[in-house]
């Protein structure tokens, strides 16, 4: 394993990006698009593979030609694969939709059928919930309080366009990660994002993270990446720079990076905080 360490800084390369994500979420990475996009510069994929879809920052940061996209959350999906196919009919359900209390709790009280109605009501609760979570409880209801944010914007138009048009050509799937990582072949480019926190005590990083992603998820998960590796896959993994992670991947090339997070209910969930960038080929950045 080779380390090295910097500092992150903001990029602006996606704000000059044809399409950029069209939801907010907790983890996001759009931070961490530029440091990729300059570890992948001169490199040629066959397809691009994200098994952790969340708010989809790298795929709309490096707009691959190709791409099969998933995740475990099939509302997630949903909205995507309606912003895909039928964006006109989400902005128009979104534009007529009030940001304020009474508004937040019809929509999360509303269980409908449609797909344009699930995106419309996923969208919105992403836009107005708590720190945009999603969290659902054991009768998968979705709980998350209003989040008070005033001057949130609902319908985001040119957004919303502008990732229906990058979605275009991608394939869209709510599965597991080991069965989204079965489509991945030699030539391929394997990005995975797995569920983490970074707020963690240097002790009390399987503890913590039991109900995002079990640590038995995470050696399952560095298992097939290994896989993937040996079979001229190239792998990109963003994940706590905790040692018990770093090693899981032996074989890996790793950048710590550090950055600062605006995100947290207290001062001390904020701050200065490190994350690790794993890489199956060198990264001359």
């Amino acid at each position: 394993m080779i380390t090295n360490t910097r500092s992150a800084r903001t990029s602006t390369a996606a704000s000059s990006a044809p399409a950029r994500p069209f939801l907010k979420w907790t983890g996001g990475k759009q931070w961490l698009s530029f440091v990729i996009g300059d570890a992948l510069e001169g490199h040629r994929h066959r397809h691009y593979i994200e098994p952790f879809l969340g708010g989809g920052a790298m795929f709309f940061a490096l707009q691959p030609e190709t791409a099969y996209l998933s995740d475990r959350n099939g509302d997630l999906i949903a909205a995507y694969r309606a912003v895909r196919d039928t964006v006109d009919d989400v902005i128009d359900g979104l534009s007529k939709l009030r940001n304020n209390k009474s508004t937040f709790h019809k929509m999360r009280a509303w269980q409908p059928d449609r797909l344009v109605d699930r995106a419309v009501r996923f969208v919105y609760l992403n836009k107005t919930a708590f720190n945009g979570m999603y969290r659902v409880n054991k009768d998968g209801v979705f709980n998350v309080p209003y989040g008070l944010y005033p001057a949130a914007t609902i319908c985001q138009e040119d957004r919303l366009r502008s990732a229906s048009t990058a979605l275009a050509a991608v394939t869209l799937r709510t599965a597991p990660f080991q069965a989204a990582l079965k489509l991945a072949k030699r030539g391929d480019l394997v990005y995975l994002d797995p569920p983490y926190v970074t707020t963690h005590n240097n002790n009390g990083f399987v503890k913590y993270n039991a109900l995002l992603f079990s640590w038995d998820d995470q050696k399952r998960l560095a298992a097939i990446a290994e896989t993937l590796r040996r079979r001229g896959v190239v792998v990109i993994v963003s994940n706590a720079a905790h040692g018990s992670v770093l090693d899981l991947y032996p074989n890996f090339y790793v950048l710590e990076l550090n950055r600062t997070s605006l995100i947290g209910g207290g001062r001390e969930l904020r701050g200065q905080i490190t994350e690790a960038l794993l890489c199956s080929f060198p990264l001359e950045i």
